[in-house]
């Protein structure tokens, strides 16, 4: 399998093997053994991944960046969770695959649930998941709002999580209903958005969830810091929820409203 050429559509090259170098010490400073099949593997997500951003807008990383700001902040997750044999994993809002398929490459016994709400992410997830022989990973095509709702789902998996940009007062409401009593919900933030976790609060624990947990782990080989929101589910949801995309994200914005009061908009 050819990995090395430089991806014609974008006139850039792919990560090179130094930078997987930098991706196997990165993981081993997380705890994480990746062999040179899962390296291989890493490679070619990444040649694959420049090669479909030219023309399906799946990334605005730059490819030497990408270990770091894709692999390596993915694989962060373990700080928080510790992947099991079985273990049912969603990743709401995937686009490209992140966080939720590096781990999965990291740790191949979990299954892997991928959903978003546009299609072309599944245009490059599914050919990719083949050409790297990745078995166990489920492709949802669908809002959250709508998949959290049919019994395949809601309430069926042991960790959920999600790397997207939206509040966490509206990414709870989106990701607390697939996670059954007693697994996790876990969010990833920068220490930028520190204040949404305190004024999500409430609205975590009227979906389902218990307090909060905030583990500060750093992303090997650079200064960026995550915040991994932590929060195991101890009630069902409310049927109500989740409610429209467009109800939630009207309703969040009071946090914008309250963080330009505050100085922060």
């Amino acid at each position: 399998m050819d990995t090395s050429c430089e991806s014609a559509a974008t006139g850039r090259e792919p990560p090179r093997m130094e930078q997987m170098s930098l991706l196997k010490t990165g993981a081993q400073a997380l705890n994480i053994t990746l062999d040179d099949g899962q390296l291989q593997q890493f490679t070619v997500y990444a040649s694959r991944l420049y090669e479909a951003n030219a023309h399906m807008n799946l990334t605005s990383v730059p490819p030497d960046e990408a270990v770091v700001r894709h692999f390596l902040d993915s694989l962060t997750l373990v700080a928080a969770w510790q992947p099991v044999a079985g273990a049912r994993v969603l990743d709401v809002g995937t686009g490209a695959g992140f966080p939720g398929l590096p781990l999965k490459i990291a740790f191949p016994q979990i299954r892997l649930a991928l959903l978003d709400s546009r299609h072309d992410p599944f245009l490059f997830l599914r050919p990719l998941c083949a050409e790297l022989g990745i078995e166990g990973v489920e492709f949802i095509h669908a809002r959250a709002e709508e998949a959290a709702r049919r019994p395949q789902w809601r309430e069926q998996f042991d960790m959920v999580t999600a790397r997207a940009v939206a509040h966490l007062w509206a990414l709870a409401e989106w990701t607390l209903p697939f996670v059954h009593v007693g697994g996790v919900a876990i969010w990833m933030k920068r220490p930028s958005q520190r204040a949404e976790i305190e004024q999500a609060r409430e609205h975590i624990l009227q979906l389902g969830g218990g307090e909060s947990q905030v583990i500060e782990v750093g992303v090997p080989h650079s200064d960026i810091v995550n915040l991994l929101v932590h929060v195991q589910k101890v009630t069902p949801t409310p049927e109500r929820y989740p409610r429209a995309t467009a109800r939630v994200l009207r309703e969040a914005k009071r946090f914008r409203k309250v963080d330009e009061d505050a100085g922060g908009g």
